[in-house]
């Protein structure tokens, strides 16, 4: 069996320590094998708060895949998000993730669904171009594991349908073919915990999505984060969110599922 935690908009710069502090603690004693990060480490994309997710990635001992979000590019740095939205996070990054993982039982890929800019007025939205969807599912397709994992920071598929926040273009026409490929689609950004499947015939695919994880920018939400046990005919995903103690806050197992892969 293999374990992921998936966490999501860590929003550093906006953090609570004592829910960071209680996740490095809990996640050795949790036996994870593998971290997802699906995108906004950041909240403003400044050099201090990348280097305090810098400092929380380097205390982290498995591998962590790690795909940008929309607070990931300079807020206020219109020349940077134009022509190098993602230099800060990737110099930042580089010593301490990875856009993918594989051993003998899983394939995990990331691609990049946030925008430095873009023709909309809302540019915190998600985007899904062929081109950049091409390569990960390429490999995913190629690959020999027993389970392939996409992670993005957009929701593809998520409770929302395509409204809102969930307002990912072209979202709906690569749904189908991202079903047909990864057996686990991990997301963020609408700082909420859901779980949609996709029948493909052959078998079922699962879109997950995560709360945000340190943040004080809840929505309806407590922060939380996922673990995920894959098994070859299952996934069990147990929910964690942060719950007052005294006047901290901690992470506590609030729920299991069981989502059949068949």
């Amino acid at each position: 069996m293999t374990r992921l935690a998936h966490i999501a908009d860590l929003h550093f710069g906006d953090e609570d320590p004592s829910l960071v502090a209680d996740f490095l603690t809990r996640l050795p004693e949790a036996g994870v094998d593998v971290v997802v990060v699906a995108g906004d480490l950041t909240q403003t994309g400044s050099r201090r708060e990348f280097a305090l997710a810098a400092d929380f990635l380097a205390a982290i001992d498995p591998p962590v895949v790690l795909t940008p979000g929309n607070h990931d590019t300079p807020l206020l740095d219109i020349a940077s998000r134009l022509t190098r939205p993602w230099r800060r996070l990737q110099s930042a990054m580089a010593a301490h993730a990875t856009p993918r993982f594989a051993d003998n039982d899983i394939h995990i890929e990331s691609f990049n669904s946030a925008r430095g800019a873009q023709f909309r007025l809302d540019w915190s939205l998600g985007v899904i171009s062929r081109r950049k969807l091409a390569a990960p599912i390429k490999a995913l397709s190629e690959s020999p594991a027993g389970t392939r994992i996409l992670t993005a920071h957009h929701p593809i598929l998520s409770p929302l349908e395509n409204r809102g926040r969930a307002r990912t273009r072209r979202a709906p026409r690569f749904a189908q073919q991202i079903a047909e490929t990864a057996d686990l689609v991990l997301t963020g950004h609408l700082h909420q915990h859901f779980a949609c499947p996709v029948d493909t015939g052959a078998r079922t695919s699962w879109f997950v999505g995560v709360s945000t994880a340190f943040s004080s920018r809840t929505r309806e939400e407590a922060a939380g984060f996922n673990l995920i046990d894959i098994s070859d005919t299952h996934f069990d995903l147990h929910r964690f969110d942060a719950v007052e103690q005294g006047d901290q806050r901690k992470f506590e197992a609030t729920g299991k599922t069981r989502l059949e892969r068949q």
